[in-house]
């Protein structure tokens, strides 16, 4: 997990981060902590530095914490967000923003490991069905179910979206492993996600996309076999 701390008072950001280490080692959870001081700091930062988690202190100067978090939905919506103010009557500002929790300071751990629990199981459950991916503005998750296909060739996959195309160093073995059932390997140069198939032929199938992508006669059984009882039922 990364976790970013946005907060310009540095006594709070080290409770948070002592906290969230303790935390991270009594579940023996891998995480990175990175603080910024403020929302224009963060905001240098991000992007390009991915982050799972992010606690943001809803008073700091020039930028507050509802106006970061308004700035960081209109690009992620997954990202899990934690307000901490002193004052109670803030956290009404933040319903809209869908934020996990709030936490009134000083931050005690009976109020913050709950949380920490709680956004692991979400975050650990999304990390199942999603894969990490290069852009040109740094990472991005990408759910199994949003790849259309995937072709590979020299240890190198370009994983076709509606969104757009990613790359990632992987070999064709390693995606078997990760990918869910539903993909198939239709050629040694493809995967494809049946759910985005419509039709298939001898020698190739047909994408929802308006694509076409070949089918090895090796291949052939194993491909009309998987879509078969994906849609009709074992």
């Amino acid at each position: 997990m990364r976790i970013a701390i946005c907060e310009d008072e540095v006594e709070q950001q080290e409770l948070l981060s002592a906290t969230l280490n303790d935390w991270a080692t009594t579940r023996k959870v891998n995480i990175d902590v990175l603080c910024y001081n403020s929302s224009e700091d963060f905001m240098f930062a991000w992007p390009d530095i991915f982050f799972d988690l992010v606690f943001l202190d809803i008073q700091m100067k020039k930028i507050d914490g509802i106006e970061l978090a308004e700035t960081i939905r209109k690009v992620d919506n997954n990202m899990l967000i934690v307000f901490v103010t002193s004052f109670k009557e803030y956290v009404l500002k933040g319903y809209d923003i869908n934020a996990l929790h709030y936490l009134i300071k000083p931050v005690s751990p009976a109020k913050l490991l709950p949380v920490l629990d709680k956004a692991h199981i979400i975050i650990r459950s999304r990390n199942e069905n999603i894969m990490l991916l290069n852009n040109d503005m740094g990472k991005v998750k990408v759910a199994f179910s949003d790849i259309n296909y995937i072709g590979i060739a020299s240890h190198t996959a370009r994983i076709h979206t509606d969104k757009g195309v990613y790359n990632k160093r992987v070999t064709m073995s390693e995606l078997q492993d990760i990918l869910p059932d539903y993909f198939v390997k239709n050629h040694r140069s493809y995967i494809v996600n049946l759910f985005k198939v419509d039709c298939v032929y001898k020698e190739a199938l047909l994408l929802s996309t308006g694509e076409e992508l070949p089918i090895s006669r090796k291949n052939t059984k194993s491909v009309n076999d998987a879509f078969t009882r994906l849609h009709i039922g074992r």
